[in-house]
């Protein structure tokens, strides 16, 4: 006979790959491991693309200087939910890669999300005058 108690209990104790993978790459990340928590955190991503998964994974990228690959998964985490620290680690990486008018627009959303987030603020703040060029709302040179 299956003891259905037995069963639940299995059941609710198992952590499933997704999970798994997950806190081993978020605990490589916590320790510096760059490299392992990438390859933790695109097997958690594989399973269930989860937003902390994604913002993991593009936040380890950028850690080790490859932002390039950073944008997609923290464009997908920027997208699959409301908090503003995706899209502020999303600026950075864009900056970095010398995108200077979506960082400053990526860093507006993100303070849309959380304002006062603080990179996004640095963001911000060090485009702004490239941003405002380009949109045509800087000085000219007779103003100046």
């Amino acid at each position: 006979m299956l003891d259905v108690h037995w069963l639940v209990h299995q059941m609710t104790t198992e952590k499933d790959p997704a999970r798994t993978a997950y806190e081993a790459g978020r605990e490589a990340l916590t320790g510096q491991r760059f490299e392992e928590a990438i390859a933790h955190l695109a097997e958690s991503a594989r399973h269930s693309p989860h937003f902390k998964t994604l913002e993991l994974l593009g936040e380890a990228f950028s850690a080790l200087g490859r932002h390039s690959e950073a944008v997609v998964p923290l464009a997908a985490a920027s997208t699959l939910n409301r908090q503003g620290r995706a899209p502020a680690l999303l600026a950075k990486s864009l900056l970095a890669l010398g995108d200077v008018v979506q960082a400053h627009e990526i860093a507006l959303l993100a303070l849309e999300r959380a304002p006062g987030n603080r990179a996004a603020l640095e963001v911000v703040a060090e485009t702004k005058l490239a941003y405002e060029n380009w949109r045509g709302l800087g000085e000219s040179p007779k103003q100046a």
